[in-house]
């Protein structure tokens, strides 16, 4: 009868622990990501610790791209619209950072990005500090050499990061939606 109490409080921060939030199954992965400090599409500083507190989707990209870039922003904005049925749009941050600042200032991107529906912030910043947080999440981008009209030439995964900030998983341009939500869901 001795061993009683000792076994109670035990069993009792078991139970405890057990009402917490379910972890997710997705690693973290920890080579990349980040903080930084970017203008949003209003032309204020926005900091990665604004995104804290939310999942985010993440993609790297232009507006001016001809066909990758679009598509996925739709893409990403089908999640979105998903998550938003379900209730629970108001916990995840689509994010859209470009690689172009020249012809992608926030005023642009404050008029290109409503066209997807889906909330999405828009950064941008000069070319030192996009190619920074560029290498810092594994991004790719090449200039062609076109004066005018010129295209990138850039790698287009989409990272899904958790409340913290931290990369949880990417995919490639063609994800398939349903998995991008669960996902996200997973996080909350």
């Amino acid at each position: 009868m001795r061993k009683l109490p000792y076994i109670l409080p035990v069993l009792l921060a078991l139970l405890v622990a057990g009402c917490g939030k379910q972890e997710s199954d997705l690693p973290v992965n920890t080579r990349l990501g980040g903080e930084f400090t970017l203008t949003d599409h209003n032309g204020e500083p926005f900091s990665q610790a604004q995104l804290k507190g939310k999942v985010s989707i993440l993609f790297f990209g232009y507006t001016h791209c001809p066909d990758i870039c679009p598509a996925v922003l739709a893409r990403v904005a089908q999640v979105y619209r998903q998550l938003q049925e379900a209730g629970e749009a108001d916990q995840v941050q689509p994010v859209f950072i470009t690689f172009d600042p020249e012809r992608d200032t926030a005023e642009h991107l404050k008029e290109y990005l409503p066209w997807f529906k889906a909330d999405i912030i828009g950064l941008t910043g000069s070319l030192a500090e996009i190619r920074e947080v560029a290498t810092q999440y594994g991004v790719v981008f090449i200039k062609d050499q076109a004066e005018q009209d010129y295209l990138f030439t850039h790698s287009d995964y989409i990272y899904l990061l958790d409340d913290q900030g931290r990369v949880r998983k990417l995919y490639p341009a063609d994800f398939t939606i349903d998995e991008v939500v669960t996902d996200a869901k997973s996080l909350l």
